[in-house]
């Protein structure tokens, strides 16, 4: 427990959840980390066109990694700005495989956008379920 404020942080007081989608959010940001290299080489989709080399490097770093560990850390603290900030970034890959639908589904195939985006969806329904906790 926090002697500050009387709020207790931590593994013990997350809700079931998000402790499912946190382990999620982990094994993510380790894929990520090993396929950085392979996503500037190989190229990106984002928002209707191909991002190489450090574009594509770049935008794995800030929403593949950064993302969800600093929402990690705002769950790990209960901060008041982690939904707002899984939202913002989980919002993004949302958009994109929208997108994406409409862009590259001859290259990838419908089960390849379909499927991360709805889970990027459930993603959303349950911290925004679970927003109690940040408060």
């Amino acid at each position: 427990m926090n002697e500050n404020n009387g709020i207790e942080k931590g593994w013990k007081p997350i809700p079931l959840p998000l402790k499912i989608l946190s382990v999620l959010f982990v094994l993510w940001t380790i894929g990520s980390v090993f396929a950085i290299t392979e996503r500037g080489e190989l190229g990106l989709p984002f928002f209707g066109m191909f991002l190489y080399g450090t574009a594509a490097s770049l935008v794995v770093l800030f929403l593949d990694i950064l993302g969800p560990l600093t929402f990690l850390f705002g769950l790990w603290n209960r901060k008041s700005w982690a939904p707002l900030l899984a939202y913002g970034y989980i919002g993004i890959f949302v958009l994109n495989g929208i997108v994406a639908l409409f862009t590259v589904r001859e290259q990838f195939g419908l089960p390849q956008i379909l499927i991360p985006t709805l889970v990027s969806v459930a993603f959303i329904i349950v911290i925004y379920l679970k927003k109690s906790y940040f408060k």
